[in-house]
């Protein structure tokens, strides 16, 4: 399906320091990510449709976080369409002394939950599920296989409350290092570069239809 979008369109994107990207220091609040390389390249392909772009990504969140903020972040705002990235913190801070992370159970209820209150009070808002991207650890060589269900996930919710996209970042990411390894995908195995943003925004694009217009 293609998201259709037009100056009037209200496009929101939510989720952790992936989608914040450094934001509260940005004076656009876009951040200087994936959101910015976005609205820019749907701005300067069709200026005269382009979206308004709005970044509620927090560094640090994980799924409960988003359920604690989402009324006043993402149904009071009654966005048009609305972009979720969330997970990697869930299995990360789970693999870290001192931090903790999320269980899957809890985070399927979680997500469970921001999504159905999304459908009961704003039915005509379109739903973009993100899948989290990977945790290339060399600590923990495992950490990537543990994101697996969290992956699966997100899945089966796009199914459950029909988003309109699901955006295969984690597919994405591995095919690319495998393809070129020489390149940084990622900063620290979790973070991306500035190319690995672009690579989440040409997939985001190309999920959505928007690579087209």
């Amino acid at each position: 399906m293609t998201l259709a979008v037009s100056t009037a369109t209200d496009l929101l994107f939510i989720g952790d320091s992936v989608t914040d990207a450094g934001r509260h220091v940005d004076p656009e609040r876009i951040g200087f990510g994936y959101v910015r390389l976005i609205r820019d390249i749907l701005a300067a392909r069709q200026p005269a449709t382009a979206p308004v772009v709005t970044n509620r990504g927090v560094s640090g969140f994980k799924i409960t976080d988003l359920q604690a903020v989402w009324q006043d972040e993402v149904l009071a705002l009654e966005p048009d369409i609305v972009s979720v990235y969330i997970g990697l913190n869930d299995v990360w801070h789970g693999l870290q002394p001192g931090v903790t992370g999320t269980d899957h159970a809890t985070f399927v209820t979680g997500y469970r939950d921001i999504l159905a209150r999304t459908r009961q009070a704003l039915p005509r808002t379109a739903l973009v599920l993100c899948e989290p991207s990977v945790l290339w650890l060399p600590s923990c060589p495992a950490a990537n296989e543990l994101l697996q269900p969290y992956v699966a996930t997100v899945h089966r919710l796009a199914e459950e409350f029909a988003a309109v996209a699901v955006v295969a970042l984690h597919g994405a990411f591995v095919r690319a290092r495998a393809a070129r390894p020489d390149i940084a995908w990622t900063s620290d195995g979790v973070h991306p570069t500035s190319i690995g943003h672009m690579l989440i925004a040409e997939t985001w694009l190309t999920a959505t239809g928007l690579h087209r217009t």
